[in-house]
Order: C-alpha cells, then structure tokens, then sequence
C-alpha cells in the first residue's frame, strides 16, 4: 500500500486518489500503486488511452442513441410539417445527432470510454435504418451505400463526441 502523502493515479480514469485510497473517488475502480514508473512523456501519452472496452456503456450509448434518431426522424416530422427526414434536412440533424450522443456518453461514463459510443452507433444503425426505411416515401428507395455512409459517419461523429466528452470530464 502506498503511502498517505504519494498520489495514486487511478489506471481507468487518470483520477488523482490519495495514497491510503483502495478503490478510485472518482469511478470505483480498485487503485493501487503501480510498480512500473513511467516517464512524463509516458505518462502524457496514457493518460488518453483506453485501457478496457465496457459494453455496458457500449449499450447504453445505443440506446440513447435510438431514443435520439427516433424523435428526430420518427417525432420531429408530426411536429414540424416542413421537415422532410428523408432530405438534406434529415442528414444534416442526423449526423450530429451521433456526436451529442456521444459527447453524452463521454461524459457521463467513468474512466476511459471513448471507443463505447462508436460501437453504440454502430449498434443504434440498425434499428435506426429500420426506422428509415418505414417512413421513406413510397417511389424513393436510397441504395445500401448511402445507408452504409451515413451509419459509417454517424460512427466517426459518435467516436468524436465522445473524445470530447471525456477530455471535458478529465481532471486537470
């Protein structure tokens, strides 16, 4: 155990605990002091990146996800007479819609998730399309790469959102 006045640095979210501390203040996880010393530079470079994949958050972001693109493309049309999901209109509100669901995730989330809401987005495109396709016009059927396209840019949008979210969350 470390002594009470050496900082452990918790390994999943870069939290600074005091050296008496067995679990992180900030996200739970179980800290103790490291035996490896790393260098500044070393440790500049860690502190962004992602020790273990959680899909538990991977989920969650989905489903916010789906609950996000569904009163976009399946509420917002009731609402607003004028807006056509299937347009330019629909793209451009859907893309970014990944990253707020990402950056939310980023920073809701303890420790390192950056990669979670790029695999919820993933995940979410499914039923998103399946939405899609129920309210596309009868006549207009888009081609599977331009489904393919906008689930691959809500991806990177969602991977953004979520650097984001957790560079905001970080301490110092």
């Amino acid at each position: 155990m470390a002594s009470a006045t050496e900082e452990i640095i918790c390994p999943m979210c870069g939290f600074k605990n005091p050296g008496e501390q067995e679990r992180c203040r900030s996200c739970g996880a179980r800290v103790e002091a490291l035996t490896a010393d790393y260098s500044a530079e070393q440790e500049r470079a860690r502190r962004y990146q992602q020790d273990d994949f959680q899909w538990k958050w991977a989920l969650i972001a989905a489903a916010l996800l789906v609950v996000l693109q569904g009163i976009l493309l399946g509420a917002l049309p009731r609402v607003i007479a004028s807006y056509d999901p299937q347009g330019i209109d629909g793209l451009m509100l859907s893309v970014p819609m990944a990253f707020v669901g990402g950056l939310m995730v980023g920073l809701m989330s303890p420790g390192k998730t950056f990669v979670e809401p790029a695999v919820g987005a993933a995940i979410a495109a499914v039923p998103t399309l399946s939405l899609v396709s129920m309210i596309t016009p009868e006549g207009f059927q888009p081609t599977m790469l331009a489904y393919v396209v906008c689930a691959a840019m809500g991806v990177m949008t969602a991977l953004f959102g979520a650097f984001l979210g957790e560079r905001l969350q970080m301490p110092g």
